[in-house]
C-alpha cells in the first residue's frame, strides 16, 4: 500500500510544491502535514538563514508553531539550506546586509524550539535532501516498533510531567545568572512563549518591573549569541 500524499500548503513556492509528486495542496498555516501511523506530523520549512531570522522578528514562526500545536501530534521545524558565517562569527545574510545573529544565537533558538516549544529540528541542505528528509520522516513515524527500542524495559515512574508554563519558567531562570523564580515568573507573564523573547527589544524587556537596562541588554545579547 502506497504512502498517503504529502499535504503541502498552497503558500509554498511552486518550485517546492513540484518537488513532491505524491502531494495534496491545501491552504494551511504551516508548510507540510504528514498522516502517519503514529499520528499527524506538522512541518514548518524555514529557508536559512534569511527566512528563519525574519520569521522570528516578525512573529510568523510563533504563529506557525501555535498552528501546528493545535492541529498536529508532532511538530517539526525543518531548516532548509546551509548557514554561513562571517569571519567575526556573525551569520552571513548577504554582502550588503549585516546581522547581529551569531552561530551561538542560532544554536540557542534551536534549543528553545526543541526543549521549550516542543518542536523537533530537522535539516536539509538542498532541495534533493528536502524531499528525502520529508519521506524519511513519514517512514519513521509509520514504524510501530523501532529497532532502537527493541528489548528496552518500559519506564516505571511516578514523576509528574511538568506543565508548559513550568518548563518556560525554568528556561527563563537559566538565561541569566541573577534571574530567580520571581523574575522568571515576570518574564513568563510578559512572554508566555519563549519564541516571543526573540522579537522583544531591550526596551520591551527593561519595561518589566525589576529588570534594568543592563539585565535587559544581557538577556537580549544572550539569545542572539552576542558575547
Amino acid at each position: 500500500m502506497s504512502n498517503p500524499p504529502v499535504v503541502i500548503t498552497t503558500n509554498e513556492p511552486r518550485r517546492i510544491i513540484n518537488l513532491f509528486t505524491n502531494r495534496l495542496e491545501v491552504p494551511m498555516n504551516f508548510d507540510f502535514m504528514l498522516y502517519t501511523k503514529s499520528g499527524t506530523v506538522g512541518i514548518e520549512r524555514k529557508k536559512v538563514p534569511g527566512d528563519l531570522l525574519s520569521s522570528i522578528d516578525d512573529g510568523r514562526l510563533r504563529r506557525e508553531i501555535l498552528a501546528m500545536r493545535e492541529e498536529c501530534d508532532y511538530r517539526i521545524v525543518l531548516l532548509h539550506g546551509v548557514i554561513r558565517y562571517h569571519k567575526d562569527g556573525t551569520v552571513y545574510v548577504g554582502k550588503r546586509r549585516r546581522t547581529h545573529w551569531t552561530e551561538k544565537g542560532i544554536k540557542n533558538i534551536c534549543r528553545t524550539l526543541e526543549y521549550v516549544e516542543g518542536c523537533y529540528i530537522e535539516r536539509a541542505r538542498n532541495d534533493r535532501e528536502l524531499v528525502s528528509v520529508v519521506n524519511n520522516i513519514q517512514e519513521y513515524f509509520d514504524k510501530s516498533h523501532h529497532l532502537s527500542m527493541k528489548g528496552r524495559m518500559q519506564i516505571n515512574t511516578n514523576w509528574i510531567v511538568p506543565t508548559k508554563g513550568e518548563r518556560v519558567i525554568h528556561f527563563y531562570q537559566g538565561i541569566y545568572p541573577r534571574i530567580g523564580p520571581i523574575g522568571a515568573k515576570k518574564l513568563y507573564d510578559k512572554f508566555p512563549n519563549p519564541i516571543d523573547m526573540y522579537q522583544a527589544s531591550v526596551e520591551d524587556i527593561s519595561s518589566i518591573s525589576g529588570f534594568g537596562k543592563k539585565t535587559a541588554t544581557d538577556i537580549y545579547n544572550f539569545l542572539r549569541g552576542i558575547e
